[in-house]
This record gives C-alpha cells, sequence and structure tokens, in this order.
C-alpha cells in the first residue's frame, strides 16, 4: 500500500514537472490548450487567427482582475454616438418650440428667408448685457436643465467616465469637467448655431417687449424691449447645468441606488430613481436605453437593446451596388392657364432616380424629372417648363422579391420662363429661368422579377417654396420696435404625385 502511494505521489511530481517545462503557456487564463486549439484549427467553421485574438482579448479583460477603467481605455470615444444623440436632442427642443410658437415665431420660420435673417440675427447679439428678457423659470430651470442632459449625452458616450459614480476620485471629476465643456459647446450652438434661436425665430433679430400679450396696445407703449440676447443663457447653461449634473450624482449615489439595491431592482424603485434623475432618464432614452439605466451596473456594456440592432444591421454591407430607375412622372402643380391663373393641374413628364448603396438598408439617391410646358402661361414664379433635382437617403425593406423604402430628398426646382419684374428703362423685360428651393418626402415599393430587373411605383410629396410678391414695408421700424431681418417673404406650397417605371440592378 505505501508503495502504491509513493509512486502516485512520483507521478503527479513528475506530471507537474512536466507542465512546467513544456514550452510557454497561454497568458490568458482558463484558454485552451496548445493541443486544443491545433485541434479546433482542423474544423470547418475555424475563425480566422485575425477574429481568435480580439475575442481572446475579451475572454482575457472579462476573466482577469483588471480594473474597469483600465478596459475602458481599449475602448475607443463614441464620436458618433455623441454627435447623434445632441443632434436628436437639438431635434427635440427645436420641435417642442416649434409646436408651442405663436403666429408671428411661425411666420418668421416657415415664411422668411432663413440664411439671410440667421446672419442679421447673429449681427445684433448685445453681449454688454447679462439679462436677455426671458423669465427666471426660462433662463435659471429651464437652461440648466438642457446644461445637465447635455453633459449627461456626452458621459455615457465617454468609455472613462460613464461608469463612475459620485466620489472625490480625480477621475471622477476630470470625467465632469469633460461634459461641462461639451455642454458649453452644446448651449453656444442652441443661442448662434444653425439650428439654435438665432436661426429658428431669429433670436437678436428684432426687438419686442417683455411680458406683453398681442392685444395689450398700452403694455406695447410702456414696456421695456429687449431682443432676447445677453450672457446668461451662454453661462448659466454649462456652469449650473453642471452643478445639476451633479447634484443628481448625489440623489443616485445616497438616496435612489440604496433604495433600488435593496428591493432588488424592483420596478416602482426603478421609476423613483428615473423620476429622480429626469436629465440622465432623458439622456438614456436618447440612445435607447431605459431611464433608469445605469452604467456603472452593467461595467462593460454599452450597446443600446433598442438601437443595437438597427446599428449592426445598417453596418452590413449591402449586395447591391446600386440602381437606376427610369419613370413616368405625373405631379399636381400650381400652374397657370388662359383664364386660370395658378390652378391646381396634374402635369405628366419623365425623369431618372440613381440610387447609390451605402450600406445594407442605406441608400444616396439623386432623382430628376422634367415635366415639359407644365405652365403656358408665366408669373413671377412660374412659366414654361418644370425642372427639379433632389439629393437625399432612402432607406426601408430591401428583400428578394419585394421592397418597400422612403426617401427624403432636399434640392431645387426651376420653372424655366418666369415673368420678370419691368422697370423704369426695361418695361418690358424677357422672361427669365427661376430656381427655388425643394425637397421631397417619397414612398417607393419594388416588385422584383429578377436579381436584376424590378418595376416600381413611387408617391411623392413635393415642397416648393416660391418668393412671394408682398414685401414688409421698407426701414427697419421706430425705437424700440426695431426690425433687422429681410423684407421677402416666401410662399411654401406642396404638390403631390406619383411615378411608374422600370428598375434596373447593378
Amino acid at each position: 500500500m505505501h508503495k502504491i502511494l509513493l509512486v502516485v505521489l512520483l507521478l503527479l511530481s513528475l506530471s507537474r514537472t512536466f507542465a512546467q517545462d513544456s514550452g510557454p503557456t497561454d497568458q490568458y487564463p482558463n484558454a485552451p490548450s496548445a493541443d486544443r486549439l491545433r485541434a479546433r484549427s482542423f474544423s470547418f467553421d475555424t475563425p480566422s487567427p485575425q477574429t481568435i485574438i480580439p475575442k481572446r482579448q475579451e475572454l482575457f479583460l472579462a476573466q482577469s482582475r483588471i480594473p474597469v477603467g483600465l478596459s475602458a481605455a481599449l475602448e475607443p470615444y463614441h464620436w458618433k454616438g455623441l454627435i447623434l444623440q445632441s443632434f436628436a436632442f437639438m431635434s427635440l427642443e427645436d420641435g417642442v418650440r416649434i409646436m408651442t410658437a405663436n403666429q408671428h415665431d411661425r411666420q418668421l420660420l416657415l415664411n422668411k428667408p432663413f440664411w439671410s435673417d440667421y446672419w442679421a440675427s447673429l449681427g445684433q447679439f448685445n453681449m454688454r448685457r447679462w439679462n436677455d428678457g426671458d423669465s427666471f423659470p426660462v433662463n435659471y430651470v429651464g437652461h440648466p436643465f438642457q446644461g445637465a442632459i447635455s453633459g449627461y449625452i456626452e458621459i455615457q458616450n465617454d468609455p472613462r467616465g460613464r461608469d463612475l459614480e459620485l466620489s472625490m476620485d480625480h477621475d471622477y471629476w476630470k470625467s465632469r469637467f469633460r461634459s461641462f465643456i461639451w455642454s458649453t459647446v452644446y448651449s453656444t450652438q442652441s443661442e448662434i448655431g444653425p439650428m439654435g434661436e438665432a436661426a429658428i425665430f431669429n433670436e437678436g433679430g428684432f426687438t419686442y417687449p417683455i411680458n406683453c400679450k398681442h392685444d395689450n396696445p398700452v403694455c406695447y407703449s410702456t414696456a421695456k424691449y429687449t431682443n432676447n440676447t445677453g450672457w446668461v443663457d451662454f453661462i448659466i447653461t454649462p456652469v449650473v447645468g453642471t452643478l445639476l449634473l451633479v447634484g443628481e450624482d448625489a440623489v443616485d449615489h445616497f438616496i435612489t441606488d440604496p433604495l433600488v439595491e435593496h428591493h432588488h431592482h424592483a420596478l416602482p424603485y426603478e421609476f423613483l430613481r428615473a423620476g429622480a434623475n429626469p436629465n440622465r432618464s432623458l439622456a438614456n432614452i436618447l440612445r435607447g436605453h431605459m431611464p433608469y439605466y445605469r452604467d456603472y451596473e452593467h461595467p462593460g456594456s454599452n450597446e443600446s437593446p433598442l438601437l443595437g440592432p438597427f446599428e449592426h444591421a445598417m453596418e452590413v454591407e449591402s449586395t447591391e451596388r446600386a440602381d437606376i430607375n427610369f419613370f413616368y412622372s405625373s405631379l399636381g402643380l400650381g400652374t397657370n392657364h388662359v383664364g386660370c391663373i395658378d390652378c391646381r393641374t396634374y402635369t405628366r413628364g419623365a425623369g431618372i432616380e440613381l440610387g447609390i448603396a451605402l450600406r445594407r438598408y442605406l441608400d444616396f439617391v439623386v432623382i430628376s424629372r422634367y415635366q415639359p410646358d407644365a405652365s403656358p402661361v408665366s408669373t413671377a414664379n412660374v412659366g414654361g417648363s418644370f425642372f427639379a433635382t433632389n439629393f437625399g437617403l432612402r432607406s426601408g425593406y430591401s428583400g428578394r422579391y419585394f421592397a418597400l423604402r422612403l426617401s427624403i430628398a432636399p434640392g431645387f426646382a426651376s420653372w424655366e420662363r418666369t415673368a420678370s419684374t419691368p422697370t423704369a428703362t426695361d418695361p418690358d423685360p424677357p422672361p427669365t429661368r427661376e430656381f427655388t428651393f425643394s425637397a421631397t418626402a417619397t414612398i417607393s415599393g419594388d416588385l422584383r422579377f429578377t436579381d436584376h430587373f424590378a418595376f416600381r411605383t413611387s408617391v411623392d410629396q413635393m415642397l416648393i417654396r416660391y418668393k412671394s410678391p408682398y414685401r414688409d414695408p421698407p426701414g427697419i421700424g421706430e425705437p424700440p420696435r426695431l426690425s433687422f431681418l429681410s423684407h421677402d417673404n416666401y410662399i411654401n406650397t406642396t404638390n403631390w404625385g406619383v411615378r411608374l417605371g422600370p428598375v434596373f440592378r447593378f
């Protein structure tokens, strides 16, 4: 018995010695042995060495005791997420402002020249004062919320900062300082950028009385006037917004997180956490997460369960490179005929649509159409043949037998023979070609007969923006009621149409 035990101990010691001398072992914990890797390399579904290495690095990071911060350092900054989520937040803000605007502000946005009024508004910003005339809740509550939300958008796209909780650690405060920088950039764009208040509703471009209703002429004559500019929003938004952000981190750390953990992530307490931190909740929604989501509870995971599959689908390379659609076009336009000026007429024409695949479900499209002699009689904006070209993006379902897609494409429209304005030196000027802005929204369906041939039916709505003959009175008003905006006005028309034709796919 003793001899058998001695032999067993001797074999165990030899096996350990052999294992130590059998060459370098794999540096990754729990990694397969070299023999197992060699055996696996002969299977038919073996990944290439280029795909094995990243997977083994992920295994190493997951199974080793490397701090989370070091693994986050290997993850690149999510610039695309930062830009797209910030753009979504800007669009949400602008959408709410447009829906709640008064008739005067909507007139400025829809019927006035956008770019010239934008530059005129920028030129009148008064940075020699603090207050801009807005109420206390707007300046000192609403704008700090904007700063906190934009700061959280930066944090959740920063691998070095998104997992950090409130602490005195140097990394936490560096992260929140980076969010302050982005909040400053965002708030500056919100004031003077092309999607900001100077462009939408022309903050700075005209003066108005503070706290006066439109039906109160007495107030108009005695009130203090402002053009809604000053330093307050540039400073309060990022500074107080960052303080609010840190305060909400403190609420999470000391109040809601202990409650959520104590009650095993029960849904009522999750929603309590979301309600106590509304700015982070909205930032989470903008990236496709639940409002109560916290990155530090899911270290190493950032993908949205809602947007992740969509992003992966958009990253797949398309099997098609391009398609060309030759179509017959019927488009309803406001045209002029003998005895009928500005009458809605369905004009007939033809055109071509070129689609270039960018991703599996995303195409770049160019649409050109020509409606010959659409308006026989000429006026200031309409006359002769109609031509339009639009450039945009197309996305939707694309299968083997049929496709259904939506495209949005801004561009220009042109009438070849519009009436010119007579002058003293030329009372009968010749007609001229008129160019104006247009945009199309299109739903198209393809019936595919082969891999390279299909038939497409499209329904369009085309917006065309015409210059109005009506101009605002000359001058810039009398003090204190001043306006520095253009005197021109525009008319927006919507026009429905149908396109039919074959498609050749490549």
